[in-house]
């Protein structure tokens, strides 16, 4: 009898117990729930992520999850830097022609492979040429009359000087050299054969005669190049057009010397967009020491062009949307509102912002698409949470009726409307 009264005592106990766990268990999730998710209308009053309009709420949780980071938008100074390719070129302004000057037969060359170098005033060829054999005969012959009529008349003594001049100056407008003419008043025996000089010093890119070939005056006989200095031409982008000045330095290298710099300065600018690749061509020129950048060579340019200062933010911050531009502003340190922003340039991590911000302004430079698709998906979540009286794991969120997943497409839309967390009855 007392064993069973005892055996009775435990179960009262123990069914007295199961009723104060089960019943302060439901007190305290009726409570919570009450105050997490309803107020007295039955809307949602505190959720992780909230959205209205272009406004996004998120409390300190979904910060930390989402990974928002923020930056202030500064004034800062910029210098954008283009990387492109170029092709070496010879300086036209050093293409020169070694032309004849007299009729006759090159009987001998002095300089006979393209590539060599020639230096103003060095002998190329030997010609025989009766103009030339002519020239001196006169010449001579107007030295004989000066002697021997020095003591004529006044005004025969002043004929015979300018005959002479003029002798003189018709050999030397046939490029012979005044030693050439001093040796002749010298000996007094004309030359079978002219020296032909180089009028111009560069390097030999055509030799466009051969011995025994017969000239006239103006004939080409060498075309030369001073590759002392080249150009450089380079393809500069559209975008990138309103940068390049004239005179603006330019920094060159190239894989035939690897870790060695060259330098040179824009000199000109095509005015003329390729249709085909949207570029200009941009001509810069460039020293060349030793002749070591062969015309033809390809070439790497960097372009450094100063922006000066200007408000910028962190390139992370922007989403570019093709039609907007745009960036989220902090308001507090959990709200975010979207704003439209005009940009410029985008140089070292950096983008210009023309108008849409002020100095000192927080954005969000991390999660900001993430942000941005709250504000998306705010208009689809307002009825999310529509349904039976249970809540969702994450959110507390009420969970949707009939064990289907309508409205649980993602925490945020349920949360971020200001109808969500209505239960059903």
């Amino acid at each position: 009898m007392i064993e069973r009264l005892q055996a009775k005592k435990k179960i009262i106990i123990g069914v007295a117990a199961g009723v104060l766990v089960f019943g302060g268990g439901g007190y305290y999730y009726a409570t919570q729930q009450a105050k997490v998710t309803m107020d007295h209308t039955g809307h949602q009053t505190t959720a992780p992520v909230m959205a209205m309009g272009d406004v996004v709420t998120l409390d300190a949780k979904a910060r930390q999850l989402s990974g928002v980071q923020t930056a202030q938008a500064i004034v800062k100074a910029l210098a954008k830097e283009i990387k492109t390719t170029g092709k070496i070129a010879m300086n036209e302004n050093g293409r020169t022609y070694i032309t004849s000057r007299v009729e006759g037969r090159i009987d001998e060359l002095y300089v006979t492979a393209d590539g060599e170098y020639i230096a103003p005033g060095q002998a190329i060829a030997a010609v025989y040429s009766p103009t030339f054999i002519a020239a001196q005969e006169e010449y001579l012959l107007t030295l004989e009359n000066v002697q021997k009529l020095q003591n004529a008349g006044k005004d025969v003594v002043q004929i015979n000087n300018r005959l002479r001049e003029a002798a003189r100056r018709k050999l030397q407008l046939l490029n012979v050299p005044d030693s050439d003419i001093a040796h002749l008043e010298h000996t007094r025996k004309p030359k079978d054969h002219m020296t032909i000089y180089a009028q111009f010093g560069g390097t030999v890119l055509e030799k466009q005669l051969l011995p025994g070939s017969f000239i006239m005056p103006g004939d080409k006989l060498y075309s030369l190049s001073d590759l002392s200095t080249v150009w450089l031409y380079v393809d500069i982008y559209e975008k990138d057009i309103a940068g390049i000045k004239i005179g603006q330095p330019v920094a060159v290298n190239s894989g035939a010397y690897p870790g060695e710099n060259f330098s040179g300065q824009v000199t000109f600018i095509n005015p003329v967009l390729d249709d085909a690749t949207r570029t200009i061509k941009v001509r810069v020129e460039m020293a060349n020491p030793g002749g070591r950048l062969k015309p033809n060579m390809f070439v790497n340019a960097n372009v450094q062009l100063p922006l000066g200062d200007s408000l910028v933010v962190p390139e992370s911050s922007l989403l570019d949307s093709g039609s907007r531009k745009i960036v989220f502003v902090a308001q507090s340190e959990d709200t975010f509102v979207k704003r439209d922003v005009v940009t410029g340039q985008h140089a070292d991590g950096y983008v210009q912002i023309l108008s849409g911000l002020q100095p000192g302004d927080t954005v969000v430079t991390a999660a900001t698409f993430l942000i941005d698709s709250q504000t998306k998906l705010g208009s689809f979540g307002s009825h999310a949470g529509h349904g039976g009286g249970g809540t969702t794991k994450e959110t507390g969120a009420p969970a949707p009726s009939g064990g289907t997943n309508s409205g649980a497409i993602a925490p945020a839309p349920a949360a971020g409307s200001e109808h969500s967390g209505h239960g059903g009855q």
